[in-house]
């Protein structure tokens, strides 16, 4: 009977770790040199949210870029013609977004 009590504890401490909320930078629009010239702060993820960074790049120039937290997030490059636009997302500790 006790190891299940264990059992059921471990299970329920790792559920209440995966619903723990981060908290993550958060900027509307940073510029290439990394300073955020717009809607600087912190938010925190709620329910399945994960922290994003988005950088725009030019060739090998990072043009741009935004920071915060997010609903849908998946980890990509588009690539275009003359621009490519990097996504990356954490969920492992806060500030986990850090450009």
């Amino acid at each position: 009977m006790s190891a299940r009590f264990l059992l059921s504890l471990l299970g329920l401490s790792l559920l209440w770790g995966s619903l723990q909320a981060l908290n993550c930078f958060k900027c509307d629009l940073f510029n290439a040199s990394g300073i955020c010239k717009s809607g600087e702060s912190f938010c925190e993820t709620q329910g399945s949210q994960s922290c994003f960074l988005r950088k725009v790049y030019e060739g090998y120039r990072l043009l741009y870029g935004y920071q915060g937290c997010g609903d849908l997030c998946i980890p990509m490059s588009l690539i275009g013609r003359d621009a490519r636009v990097d996504f990356s997302c954490c969920t492992d500790t806060s500030f986990c977004n850090r450009l």
